[in-house]
C-alpha cells in the first residue's frame, strides 16, 4: 500500500484558479472603489463652490443680486437669479460643470432668497 501525504496537481490547480477568481474580484472593486472616491471629492467640490456662491448672492440686497458666472481651476459655475413671490423673493440656481474622465458632469443647487 503507498502511504504518501500530499495534494494532487488537480487539488492544487483547482486552488489557484480560486485564488486568481478571488484576486481578480478585489481588482474590480478596488478600480469602482476609486472611481467612487474621485467622483465624491468632485462632488464635495462642487457643492462647497455652489455653496461659497450662495453665501455671497446672500450678503447682496435684493436689488444688486443678478445672474452671472465664472471659472474655478477646472470649475464653471453659474448662477441664474429669478424673481418668485411676487418680487419678494429671489430663486438661486447655481449649475457646477467639472471635468470627468469621459467628458464634464454638471451639478445644480438652488436656494431662496427672502428679500425684506
Amino acid at each position: 500500500m503507498n502511504n504518501r501525504s500530499g495534494f494532487t496537481i488537480v487539488e492544487v490547480l483547482v486552488a489557484v484558479m480560486i485564488l486568481t477568481v478571488g484576486i481578480l474580484g478585489l481588482a474590480t472593486t478596488a478600480g469602482l472603489v476609486t472611481r467612487m472616491i474621485s467622483q465624491g471629492q468632485r462632488y464635495t467640490e462642487a457643492s462647497t463652490l455652489a455653496n461659497e456662491r450662495f453665501e455671497i448672492l446672500r450678503g447682496e440686497r435684493c436689488p444688486a443680486v443678478a445672474s452671472g458666472s465664472e471659472t474655478r481651476d477646472a470649475y464653471s459655475i453659474a448662477w441664474t437669479v429669478t424673481n418668485v413671490n411676487g418680487g419678494r423673493a429671489r430663486e438661486i440656481a447655481v449649475t457646477v460643470t467639472s471635468p470627468t474622465g469621459r467628458g464634464n458632469r454638471t451639478d445644480a443647487f438652488t436656494t431662496t432668497k427672502v428679500c425684506p
